[in-house]
Formats: structure tokens, sequence, C-alpha cells
């Protein structure tokens, strides 16, 4: 009887942990495109990782929130040239800076680790071939949503 009540805790706990989607709050490009606008830059983050289903990350580009992360998900903007700090908030928070140029598109890579109460994130600039891989093979697109949290 114990065991069938530990079970049932444990396929619950499961059950409302579940998974967190990718979602998105600014405007996806056209993925058939390299840069949809050659005047500006385009920027990927990637979460190729399983671990820490339920806990999403919130990035940003400078102050301005992009969306939040959910395993095996990814993000995609695009903007206009100059210096950028893109973070990613976990149970720390992960920064690049990056000088941004126009018709140039940005791969990053979000790795997740242990961390003391949640997941912790490092984020680092990858090249343009292991970029597409990932995406190819470990990644889906994000939901979109019509206004951020």
């Amino acid at each position: 009887m114990k065991i069938n009540i530990m079970v049932l805790i444990a396929a619950s706990t499961l059950f409302l942990v579940g998974c967190v989607s990718t979602k998105q709050f600014v405007p996806f490009p056209d993925q058939t495109k390299t840069v949809e606008d050659p005047t500006k830059a385009r920027i990927y983050v990637m979460r190729p990782s399983t671990l820490a289903r339920a806990i999403s990350m919130v990035v940003r580009d400078n102050e301005k929130i992009i969306g939040s992360t959910g395993a095996q998900g990814f993000l995609c903007w695009e903007r206009e040239p100059g210096y950028v700090v893109i973070s990613s908030k976990a149970e720390n928070t992960s920064t690049i800076n990056i000088p941004v140029q126009a018709g140039q598109v940005y791969y990053i890579y979000q790795r997740l680790g242990m961390g003391l109460l949640e997941a912790r994130n490092k984020m680092k600039i990858v090249t343009e071939d292991k970029g597409r891989q990932i995406l190819l093979d470990e990644c889906k697109p994000p939901k979109l949503e019509i206004s951020s949290p």
C-alpha cells in the first residue's frame, strides 16, 4: 500500500511540474531567409538541453524582454546594429556582449547546469555551422505571445 501511495505522489508531482514551452514576445522573423531585414542582424538563443524541463529562462536584449526558453527551444529576433548585451536569467544571470553588425547572424548556445535551488545557465556564442546544426537537430521554434509578461 505504501508503495502505491509513493508511486501516486511521484506521478502527481511529474504531472504538475510538466514542461515549460519556449515563448517569444517580439516579432519572429521569416526562417526561410538568412536575415529578413538586411539593415538588421539576426540573433538566435538556443536551449537544446532537456535538463530542467520545468524551468524557463528569461532572455533579454539589453533590457528588452525577448522571451523565455524552455527545454529544446529557441528564440530568434532581429535588431539594429550596435553593441548589445544578451542576458539569460535562471538561478544566476548569464550575459554575452556582442558588437552586432547589419546582415550578420549570431548563434548563442544556452547551457544549463545544476544550481542550489534552480538550474544555472551559461551562454556562449557558437559558429554558424554549429548553430544551424543545433537548430535543425535539437530545437523547436517558440510559441508567439501577443504581449510580454
